[in-house]
């Protein structure tokens, strides 16, 4: 074997042994990155550039280096909790957690010195910022629109560092015990007043369907009496408007005299000692009476 092939075959080998010992940076000019993930390559004699995913080619021998290795996929940031006073001098323990995506390696890499660290101080101070100009009732009726508008604060910032905010969030907003007590006594006294608003209500109503059933009763009732008026000028065309209004008087009377006999209870029936028309024209008015109804 010629001596040259030799050498040939102990330089791969050596390069070989040396790339899958210390990594990406061996002989070989070639580089495996894994899926969702990205490589930031800087190039000392050019321009630095970005890997991604597969197989992909390098120049060895320091010309470029690996300085950065990014996830692509979305990642929370998770910051600690912190304590936030409010505009009416409440404080609060305030948990909140954002979603972020880089979408240029280059800069998340370059241009931060660590940008998780980077973003978590950003929403800390972002949410400290907006919370810190708000009274409590006034954060706990707009959490949704806070976390937008903390989002879009972050955004700003974000963005020279290659990173976009997908999401901002209030894990919890929690006051301190005596405010808590005093929210859920608040609470369970406006569930007491609505609950006696809507019984008031309900019983306005009772009362108005009462009075719409006494109103219904008593136009029936002239309703009734309007017939057998005509009806009996009909049959008696000679008979006096006060003479029919006697006779529906007697009429009443006796029918109120029938109900109060046929009652199980004792009772004393006291029956006018003078009347203006004598009994006999008293039980004729009752005869015209259930002529009239037949």
């Amino acid at each position: 074997m010629e001596i040259w092939m030799i050498i040939i075959f102990l330089v791969i080998s050596v390069g070989v042994v040396i790339h899958y010992t210390v990594g990406f940076q061996g002989f070989l000019p070639v580089i495996i990155v894994d899926a969702q993930k990205a490589l930031v390559l800087d190039n000392r004699l050019g321009s630095d550039r970005v890997i991604t995913e597969g197989i992909n080619r390098y120049i060895p021998f320091g010309v470029e280096v690996v300085v950065g290795e990014v996830s692509l996929k979305e990642q929370p940031i998770d910051p600690p909790n912190q304590t936030i006073v409010t505009k009416d001098n409440i404080e609060l323990d305030v948990d909140m957690i954002a979603t972020i995506k880089i979408v240029d390696p280059t800069k998340a890499v370059m241009d931060v010195e660590d940008y998780e660290k980077s973003v978590t101080s950003l929403l800390m101070s972002s949410t400290l910022n907006q919370l810190g100009q708000m009274n409590l009732a006034d954060i706990q009726k707009s959490q949704d629109q806070l976390s937008k508008k903390i989002r879009d604060h972050m955004k700003e910032d974000c963005k020279r560092w290659g990173i976009d905010v997908i999401l901002v969030k209030f894990e919890s907003i929690t006051p301190p015990p005596s405010i808590r007590e005093a929210m859920q006594k608040e609470i369970v006294a406006e569930k007491e007043k609505r609950a006696a608003i809507l019984k008031a209500q309900g019983d306005h109503e009772v009362h108005e369907i009462h009075a719409d059933g006494e109103r219904i009763l008593i136009e029936q009732r002239a309703a009734a009496t309007h017939k057998v008026i005509k009806d009996l000028k009909e049959l008696m065309p000679e008979m006096s408007d006060e003479k029919i209004m006697q006779f529906l008087t007697k009429t009443a009377y006796i029918d109120s005299m029938k109900e109060l006999s046929t009652s199980s209870n004792s009772k004393f029936v006291l029956y006018p000692t003078e009347t203006e028309q004598p009994m006999s024209k008293v039980m004729n008015a009752e005869y015209i009476s259930r002529s009239i109804e037949n």
